[in-house]
């Protein structure tokens, strides 16, 4: 019994002693390597960040990166990881990369999230955008490497403007002074959208005549398309007994995201009848069938 603990404590001893030399240093080890330094030396709390944070009127993300050669590559690469966790929210998996960058005109790149405009085929970007904080971990293993983590934060409008692109969503609108083609217009804006495979809102909004792209974007907040129809009957005339009028009818597609038009569609006739509104009816239809072939 005496030599069973005896033995005991001898292995006890030993293996207390292993446990306070085993550390070989004060640096923390990773792996098969040796961390050397941290920028900043204190962890950050965003490190814990899973997914998104939002706050303030931001989302914030966290990009990654590890055994890169140099700082700036780490950095490099933890942005680019960030920002597809970005893409992650509207459903899109990139494996490694962004799609494609391209300088904007304030000197800033934009990112190719990997989805397409539905409509325009145009790339939908990451514009607005900030490298907010860095994390950067120097190792040895075997050679020098750096780890970098990254706080990206991206303004709600900027998440708000993407979601729009992605969900393509068209508000609408007919102007005309001629109530009587009213049911007709919101008939055939309808059957156009249908044609061009525009997302149309289910209800027109009230437009006033002298709207801006502006104004359009306050109607409609949810959309990131507008389309407008602009009738433009002229006077009938009768002549004879027949009812002749000429119609004009305009109509513009606008991204209320770029604050542009996209594509204007326009066409014109005449019609005839033997009433005033039946001809004003003709002409409008047969200008329409000229955008419907646009």
């Amino acid at each position: 019994m005496t030599r069973i603990v005896l033995f005991l404590t001898a292995l006890s001893a030993l293996f207390i002693l292993s446990c306070a030399t085993g550390g070989g240093g004060d640096e923390p080890v990773a792996g098969p390597g040796k961390m050397l330094e941290s920028t900043p030396a204190a962890k950050p709390e965003w490190l814990s960040i899973t997914g998104y944070a939002q706050k303030g009127g931001n989302w914030y993300f966290v990009g990654e990166s590890s055994k890169s050669r140099t700082e700036e590559d780490a950095r490099a690469k933890a942005l680019l990881n960030g920002l597809s966790q970005i893409s992650s929210q509207f459903g899109v998996k990139v494996s490694s990369e962004l799609i494609s960058q391209e300088k904007e005109s304030n000197g800033n790149y934009s990112y190719d999230i990997g989805v397409k405009n539905k409509l325009t085929g145009a790339p939908i970007r990451i514009k607005d955008y900030k490298l907010d904080a860095t994390y950067i971990e120097k190792w040895d293993r075997g050679v020098v490497e750096f780890d970098a983590k990254v706080l990206v934060k991206v303004p709600d409008e900027e998440i708000a403007r993407i979601k729009k692109e992605i969900d393509a969503l068209c508000g609408w609108a007919v102007l005309t002074p001629r109530e009587e083609l009213m049911n007709d217009a919101m008939r055939l804006v309808k059957e156009f959208a249908q044609l061009k495979k525009f997302n149309l809102k289910p209800d027109a909004d009230p437009v006033a005549e002298n709207y801006t792209i502006e104004t359009l974007a306050q109607k409609a907040a949810d959309s990131a398309f507008f389309l407008v129809l602009k009738v433009k009957p002229a006077e009938p005339k009768n002549v004879d007994g027949e009812w002749y009028a000429d119609v004009a009818v305009e109509a513009e597609y606008i991204s209320l995201t770029e604050n542009k038009v996209i594509k204007p569609y326009s066409g014109s006739a005449r019609g005839a009848a033997y009433t005033d509104k039946d001809a004003v009816k003709n002409a409008f239809l047969k200008a329409f069938d000229e955008i419907m072939t646009q």
